[in-house]
């Protein structure tokens, strides 16, 4: 395996900058039981707060459900979320992009697919309301993925992530964002899985977008739960979860790329093809041939200027985003594509279609 030092030294400075944005919570003692800890005690090491929403409403419950065990009287196995850097493959090391702006209503892309959703249901160039989104959670089963039939590239690639403002439709929008990625090597015919986070940020050329490691161990078929929470208007808490293991990461805030804010204009659940390091979104990764899976518990918070109780959102005025590549010798087709079922419960179905 290459090592992180035999990467072009923009994006080990880019990796260096990025993490020196990022604040990892100390572990907590022996015997630590989140359930019973006061919200000062969760808010130290990054844990959600179930009091911090009224009871029985879906962020209690979420908030709940993340510092629950896998068993009754078993208490949930922390992890710190800071990984070891040298531990990873040089491919591993990305770039996360957000969608390449197409006015309304096309909803293609070259590197994404999945949906979105904005305050209200309202599209970009329509928010009047003042509302912002300031939380977006999800969860998944990482896909087992495969080489497409005839394919011959050395190595195959997707992610999929939870996020806040990809949508780069308008301007200055900023991408904090976590989930796992998906690398399948051809020469040894052999996938690999990760956990990862990234902020990108759209019109700050000097902003980094290297994806860096998180310390959660994934396997094809675990079930992942990851969200995204702003904290102020400059800071977000990530947190991700191994339900299958079951292991929590303590949540860490991430700082924006200076000069950089939240906006809260969308929130997304995305399958993505990124880009080689230092590479653009015009010239990703091919997409890995990969099991249909599906969003699930997707929700988002818009927040009122007024600081009044967040409302919480589902998918039902989601957009969707198909994925398309460009066949030579220049015709387009679809090889991703996402579909919404809100009943008996709500999920975003996620399919490859390519060859």
């Amino acid at each position: 395996m290459e090592s992180v030092e035999e990467l072009p030294q923009f994006v080990i400075d880019a990796l260096a900058e990025l993490r020196a944005r990022t604040t990892f919570p100390p572990l907590p003692p022996s015997g630590f039981n989140p359930l019973t800890a006061s919200a000062e005690e969760l808010r130290q090491y990054g844990l959600p707060v179930p009091s911090d929403y009224p009871t029985g409403s879906p962020g209690y419950i979420s908030s709940l459900n993340y510092l629950t065990g896998p068993e009754p009287g078993k208490p949930v196995q922390f992890v710190s979320a800071e990984a070891d850097l040298t531990a990873f493959p040089v491919s591993f090391f990305s770039t996360s992009l957000t969608l390449p702006g197409h006015p309304w209503p096309n909803q293609g892309s070259n590197n994404w697919s999945g949906g979105y959703v904005t305050p209200n249901g309202f599209l970009l160039q329509k928010r009047s309301t003042g509302e912002s989104l300031t939380f977006v959670e999800g969860t998944w089963i990482v896909p087992a993925v495969a080489a497409p039939v005839g394919g011959t590239a050395p190595e195959y690639h997707s992610s999929i992530f939870v996020g806040l403002d990809g949508q780069a439709a308008y301007r200055d929008s900023t991408l904090p964002q976590i989930g796992t990625t998906q690398i399948f090597d051809t020469a040894t015919a052999t996938a690999s899985y990760y956990a990862w986070y990234q902020w990108w940020a759209k019109d700050f050329p000097t902003s980094p977008t290297t994806i860096s490691p998180v310390n959660l161990p994934v396997n094809a078929g675990d079930e992942i739960y990851a969200s995204v929470r702003v904290t102020s208007p400059t800071t977000v808490l990530l947190s991700i979860r191994n339900n299958t293991t079951p292991t929590s990461t303590l949540g860490f805030s991430v700082t924006a790329p200076t000069g950089c804010v939240v906006s809260g204009a969308t929130a997304e659940w995305i399958l993505e093809r990124p880009t080689p390091p230092g590479g653009d979104s015009w010239y990703p990764f091919p997409l890995t041939a990969y099991q249909d899976f599906a969003f699930t518990g997707c929700r988002v918070e818009s927040t009122n200027p007024d600081g009044s109780t967040p409302t919480s959102i589902g998918i039902e005025l989601a957009q969707l985003i198909r994925m398309k590549e460009i066949v030579p010798p220049g015709y387009v087709r679809t090889i991703s594509v996402a579909r919404k079922r809100l009943v008996p419960s709500q999920r975003l179905d996620m399919s490859y279609t390519g060859p």
